[in-house]
């Protein structure tokens, strides 16, 4: 399964975050973990690292199985780094891409919660983060 582009939007309690993917089978599994300072480990390279967009708080995604492919018909489309301007969600970043996991960062501003769904038909992940 490859990831092809990652896709927000803004309602009035929640802020949306759309991956579109390829394939009829979602991932396995996205774990979602809160991060205070936006920190990140990318692979196995043991270096830490930060997100790039500021934000009050980070949410960290793992994907698994997935790829995101630089060329091709599946390729991934949206910038690695992505700002955003909504309530809750300020940035959208690609942290890694090693040994089928694919890692995104979350920068958020004020929220009170999150939910991360998969959807099929189209298949995608959703990530609402609630202001």
């Amino acid at each position: 399964m490859c990831i092809l582009d990652a896709r927000t939007g803004g309602h009035p309690d929640y802020d949306r975050l759309v991956f579109d993917l390829t394939d009829n089978v979602p991932p396995a599994a996205v774990q979602a973990q809160l991060s205070a300072d936006g920190s990140y480990t990318p692979g196995a390279s043991g270096e830490t690292r930060h997100l790039t967009i500021t934000g009050k708080s980070y949410l960290l995604l793992d994907v698994y199985p997935a790829q995101a492919r630089s060329s091709g018909p599946d390729a991934y489309t949206t910038p690695t780094v992505q700002p955003v301007s909504l309530p809750s969600l300020k940035g959208v970043q690609m942290t890694g891409d090693y040994e089928g996991h694919i890692g995104f960062g979350l920068s958020l501003g004020d929220y009170t919660r999150y939910q991360v769904s998969t959807l099929t038909a189209p298949n995608r992940i959703v990530v609402d983060v609630y202001h």
